[in-house]
């Protein structure tokens, strides 16, 4: 049996891989790690943990953002986790990358590179304007999550 993977304040990026063994490559601000269950499934797994289900998350989502396609995922709102993919999640080619962990983007080459708060960096598969408006989503999302209940 293998272990799941705990989505953390460190994890900077979560990627699908087409591998016999390995699913997913997990970029964190230290290291990088090679797992064997796809990204669904280590999101689902994380949403469990912290309190919800992934469905529950993804409904709250599509009311908040009048939205069913590319929604950003509350893994963890406690502690500021919040994934957004670059693409559909049922995609080989989404990257669920960790909103507070972007520090900027810029197109380059039909694709865009993420510029992590580490120093670190990537590529995604994405127009930075498509980039732009998942981030701009996902602080949508964070906001609501985060009124005050008063209002």
């Amino acid at each position: 049996m293998v272990a799941n993977y705990i989505v953390s304040i460190h994890t900077k990026a979560i990627l699908n891989k087409d591998n016999a063994y390995y699913k997913t490559r997990i970029y964190e601000k230290k290291q990088i790690w090679n797992h064997v269950h796809k990204a669904d499934y280590i999101l689902k797994q994380n949403c469990i943990e912290n309190g919800s289900t992934v469905e529950g998350r993804r409904e709250f989502a599509r009311k908040i953002l009048n939205s069913p396609i590319k929604l950003p995922i509350a893994i963890c709102p406690q502690l500021d986790v919040y994934m957004l993919p670059t693409s559909s999640p049922k995609s080989l080619e989404c990257v669920w990358v960790a909103y507070y962990h972007v520090k900027k983007y810029e197109e380059r080459d039909d694709k865009t590179y993420i510029f992590f708060r580490d120093g670190t960096g990537m590529y995604v598969d994405i127009s930075a304007s498509t980039f732009h408006n998942q981030m701009i989503r996902t602080a949508h999302l964070i906001a609501q999550l985060n009124k005050p209940i008063h209002y």
